[in-house]
């Protein structure tokens, strides 16, 4: 071989491993069914819908700050307090949501706010009992809402309604979960999804992120195997490499090689029931199922800045099942 010839095959090996190097760092993998799900947002301005909304009614809005685990709490808690004290919510049409979700609620900016009242409250995962009972007056609601209880009264319109995937996403979803069953030789079997977040959280414990332990995860689908005789496990997660050298291999597990959270999402709320382990991502996958929800109980971590912001029964259902 040539020297020129030496030099090139040794440039395309570091180019190579490098390639190989950061598949592993950021768990990526293949797409299995090929096209881009995503549709184009839903535009329901506020504008077109005027001469369906009562304009003497305060009109309330929300910050949109966070990813799509923050943003679902977002709207989520933008309608229930807007229920609670019969109000107009009208959200931003920028909000990623949209890509993923036909959500209903009348979109616009700021500027259809009259004289509006800016209500920060600094606690995240604690329920401001306050917001039941609002002035009747414009509303623009700021910080961190992170509890079930701000919209479990509309819990039901909410699930029916408004968290409705769109349909390519939903499509591309089932065939996973079809794709599933039939590798697995599982056609009846009862679905249970598997949440496993990694990535940042690793890294970012002081603050009160943590990661679920291995053991977590056989605890907690062995429960399941004890109830169902005929189930199957579907892994989805952030860290893929981790979850194949880790965790269970047996007959009843299927790995999600999906790389959109928005796809992953959709699988997760169409399982029976579901383990999830940290962050708002997971905890969102666990209300958007039907069934039974199972949550690591260690997060967050206590005495920290997450976890001195977190009072656990604002935080998590009455009806989940801590482990």
């Amino acid at each position: 071989m040539s020297f020129r010839r030496q030099k090139r095959f040794f440039y395309l090996l570091i180019i190579g491993t490098a390639f190989l190097f950061l598949i592993y760092i950021t768990g990526y993998t293949p797409v299995l069914f090929g096209s881009d799900p995503h549709v184009k947002r839903p535009h329901i301005r506020f504008e077109d819908v005027a001469d369906q909304i009562d304009h003497r009614k305060p009109r309330i809005m929300i910050n949109w700050i966070g990813r799509m685990g923050n943003h679902l709490f977002e709207y989520a808690c933008l309608l229930g307090i807007a229920k609670w004290n019969n109000m107009t919510p009208i959200i931003s049409p920028t909000v990623d949501i949209l890509d993923v979700f036909n959500l209903p609620a009348p979109q616009g900016s700021l500027s259809l706010l009259r004289d509006p009242i800016n209500y920060f409250y600094p606690v995240a995962a604690k329920f401001d009992n306050a917001t039941m009972h609002l002035q009747q007056r414009d509303y623009y609601l700021t910080g961190y809402r992170q509890s079930w209880k701000y919209f479990e009264h509309v819990k039901e319109d909410l699930l029916n309604n408004h968290f409705v995937f769109h349909e390519p996403i939903l499509a591309t979803a089932m065939s996973y979960i079809n794709a599933a069953r039939k590798e697995k030789n599982k056609p009846d079997a009862v679905i249970v999804g598997v949440h496993v977040r990694r990535g940042d959280f690793v890294r970012q414990r002081i603050k009160g992120f943590t990661v679920a332990p291995i053991p977590f995860y056989f605890k907690t689908m062995n429960y399941f195997r004890r109830k169902y005789p005929n189930v199957l496990f579907i892994i989805c997660t952030n860290d893929y490499f981790w979850a194949l050298d880790n965790l269970d291999h047996g007959p009843d597990v299927f790995y999600s090689t999906n790389t959109d959270g928005a796809v992953d999402l959709a699988i997760m709320a169409n399982c029976d029931h579901m383990i999830i382990t940290s962050g708002t991502y997971s905890w969102w996958a666990g209300y958007l199922v039907r069934g039974e929800v199972i949550y690591y109980k260690g997060y967050p971590e206590p005495n920290t800045i997450i976890g001195n912001q977190t009072v656990r029964e604002d935080y998590y259902p009455p009806n989940w099942i801590g482990m």
